[in-house]
């Protein structure tokens, strides 16, 4: 897991810098099912993900002011590691919520 999109809003002044990142990894994951607005759990290998990436953070010393996440507890969870491992602290974003997929969701991605 890592930082996987930056970007910079550039105009007379820099006005910030927004990271963004995927949670950690959850049983749908491993089972390769569909997952938008279902709340599942994290794996183990979920968990140390997001820690691993909260001291990668932490050593970076990144100049970041909060942690926004979804109400989902795999975005909570990842949020709660990364703030925990930087003391950079964290607030739920109800409009970060994800997509349902509906009918969709728990299905299997190759079928």
């Amino acid at each position: 897991m890592e930082v996987i999109w930056d970007i910079c809003f550039e105009e007379e002044r820099s006005v910030g810098t927004l990271y963004f990142t995927r949670h950690g990894e959850t049983i749908w994951n491993v089972e390769n099912k569909i997952c938008g607005a279902t709340d599942i759990a994290f794996t183990e290998r979920g968990h140390e993900q997001a820690i691993v990436l909260g001291k990668q953070l932490a050593d970076e010393k990144l100049p970041i002011d909060e942690i926004l996440y979804s109400p989902l507890v795999r975005a909570s969870e990842t949020a709660r590691h990364i703030s925990e491992e930087t003391g950079i602290p964290m607030r739920m974003e109800l409009r970060l919520k994800e997509q349902n997929f509906g009918r969709y969701e728990s299905t299997p991605r190759d079928g």
